[in-house]
């Protein structure tokens, strides 16, 4: 894998840093802010450049506009700055970054990424190229730690220094807890602004292993969030996994872990769905945890994933390549999503290369996940293209035995069923009187007859189905065929 190109400064969530200016006004499944009357989004306050963080206080959803040096509120359909200076553009077009405390409206940032909010209604930013922790209370920014440079050091105030700080959260003490990216640890400042560093052990190059939180290393960690227990989940980024640290322990949650490429320091990033162990992403950044899911914005995947009670990993909106379109949840497209918010039955996720935040209707107790053939395809890991057709059943290769393997007769495809269904963990019985088959797993079942166009075939004593007659037989499952590699993938919807 190559080293990607966005990495202006290794790792540092700079997506953010490649996209052109905002021409519209931000847009979703909903709209969220009105369009300018001439569709270019002529009225300023309504631009978004690049947004990154997203955060629900107790006046609004807060954006973190990137690009543009400014925090946002969103609220009843307004857009305003909450802080932020209007700056003068550098040579490349966009509003030049800074250093300055103060008033609100005339403070000034320099690529802030996340945000959050206290239980008092404070505002915490990562002013990520200022290498800051700033506050924001009383219409006044104010530097709650960091010195503007680069460095770690752990301490009080303006003693303690940050390597491009991205992800933020807040326990129930207020204590803020800092994704340090760059210098691969996660911090913890009190809310007097002491600073600690509360697991990892910093370094100028990421790695990873799990463990106790003095040893554990990560790489390029951005997106926390605390669950109900006071357990905190970091998007390992540079790792492409989700970490889990409680009682001093930290753990890999989800993903798995692949060997290090030694040229570009970096795990493989990958896609796949299932299992949470086996589950595969590429650059997890923001998450947000609601109502027992843990929502992911898997931005080199331009995917929002979520990973369930039951500990599986699904697709909840998004595709494979980048876009830019809204409607339902099987067309929505996103370009590196970065960030997301959780509110009232909708994410709200930071599509921070379309110069957008958009929204996507979810009930965490019963999530659907995107269903296509396409879908399918991308998220299983296929073996080499070979004469015999591979089998993929919910994730799993099917092992068949030899002499009783799928086969092609002219241009229809049979698969035997017993072993397929087996190795599902269906229960196969045949019916002598009819016969056909019948399937059965849990509170499942289907039957099979043989009809008269042969489509189901018995040779040498095993039932073999038509690929076309089992998708008829069974509508709600789904099925997908990769001529390149000679692929049928199913999956049960179960």
């Amino acid at each position: 894998m190559k080293k990607k190109a966005w990495h202006v400064v290794r790792g540092t969530a700079l997506v953010l840093l490649l996209a052109a200016p905002s021409v519209y006004a931000t847009t979703s499944i909903e709209q969220l802010v009105p369009a300018a009357p001439d569709g270019g989004g002529t009225y300023a306050a309504h631009q978004l450049n690049q947004p990154c963080g997203l955060t629900v206080s107790q006046d609004g959803l807060i954006i973190v506009d990137s690009a543009n040096q400014k925090i946002r509120r969103l609220k009843d359909g307004n857009l305003t700055t909450v802080a932020g200076a209007n700056r003068a553009l550098d040579a490349y077009g966009q509003p030049r970054g800074g250093y300055v405390d103060g008033e609100a409206a005339k403070a000034v940032f320099n690529h802030p990424s996340f945000a959050v909010a206290d239980t008092k209604g404070n505002l915490y930013v990562s002013d990520t190229h200022n290498h800051a922790i700033r506050k924001i209370t009383g219409g006044k920014v104010y530097t709650l730690a960091g010195t503007g440079k680069t460095g770690y050091k752990d301490g009080k105030g303006a003693e303690a220094q940050f390597h491009a700080p991205t992800g933020l959260a807040i326990d129930q003490d207020d204590n803020l807890y800092v994704a340090d990216t760059l210098n691969h640890v996660i911090r913890k400042i009190t809310p007097d602004g002491t600073v600690t560093t509360f697991a990892g052990n910093q370094a100028e190059a990421g790695g990873y292993t799990d463990g106790s939180a003095e040893v554990a290393r990560f790489n390029e960690p951005v997106g926390l969030i605390f669950d109900n227990n006071e357990g905190l989940y970091v998007s390992d980024s540079g790792n492409h996994l989700i970490r889990f640290i409680s009682r001093g322990k930290v753990d890999t949650f989800a993903g798995k872990p692949t060997v290090i490429d030694k040229d570009t320091g970096y795990m493989a990033g990958g896609y796949r769905n299932g299992d949470r162990h086996e589950a595969r992403f590429n650059r997890p950044q923001g998450l947000v945890y609601a109502e027992g899911v843990l929502f992911i914005a898997d931005s080199l995947n331009h995917r929002v994933r979520a990973i369930q009670s039951d500990g599986k990993v699904i697709n909840v909106a998004g595709q494979s390549t980048s876009g830019n379109t809204s409607g339902s949840v099987e067309n929505e497209r996103f370009n590196q999503p970065v960030a997301l918010a959780y509110m009232e039955g909708k994410l709200y996720v930071s599509d921070s290369l379309n110069n957008k935040v958009k929204t996507v209707p979810v009930q965490p107790e019963r999530l659907e996940p995107v269903r296509s053939a396409g879908e399918l395809l991308s998220g299983t890991e296929l073996l080499p293209a070979s004469e015999a057709i591979q089998v993929w059943f919910d994730g799993k290769h099917v092992d068949f035995q030899a002499g009783i393997k799928p086969y092609k007769a002219g241009d229809k495809m049979y698969l035997p069923i017993r072993p397929l269904f087996e190795q599902w963990g269906a229960k196969v019985e045949w019916l002598p009187a009819t016969r056909g088959v019948q399937l059965k797993k849990g509170d499942w079942s289907a039957t099979m007859i043989r009809p008269d166009n042969v489509q189901v075939v018995v040779r040498d004593g095993i039932t073999y189905v038509e690929s076309d007659y089992l998708k008829n037989t069974l509508p709600q499952f789904l099925f997908a065929y990769d001529e390149e590699y000679n692929a049928v993938v199913i999956d049960s919807g179960q």
